[in-house]
């Protein structure tokens, strides 16, 4: 008989959820929700695109050629899209404090190519 889960997992596992729904029901959009969500996403779609490959790959010859390539390709694109969003959010988290910052304005140059003639 297996045993039941402590209650420090639950207790985790509760927390991790109330984390996210404070993340969802968030209204003011001061935090962003999808670098927390990313990694359970491509989890999920790896998983998807793992069990539609071993489907494909039982329909005939070509299927089992092109299944394990396909699967190598959705691979390497699912990982490099999740690495773009998650650089983005990092880009965005980095360019925040920036913009909160009166004294970071950037210089104007005189006599610049943008500047009005006069």
């Amino acid at each position: 008989m297996p045993n039941p889960p402590s209650s420090s997992v639950l207790t985790s596992l509760w927390q991790q959820i109330r984390a996210v729904l404070d993340l969802v029901l968030d209204l003011s959009f001061k935090r962003f929700v999808t670098p927390h969500l990313v990694r359970m996403l491509y989890v999920l779609s790896l998983l998807a695109a793992f069990f539609y490959a071993i489907s494909w790959m039982f329909r005939g010859f070509w299927g089992f050629i092109m299944a394990p390539v396909a699967l190598l390709f959705y691979l390497i694109v699912a990982r490099v899209t999740v690495e773009l969003i998650l650089a983005i959010f990092r880009i965005a988290d980095h360019l925040a404090p920036m913009g909160n910052d009166p004294v970071a304005k950037p210089a104007a140059k005189p006599n610049s190519f943008t500047d009005p003639v006069r």
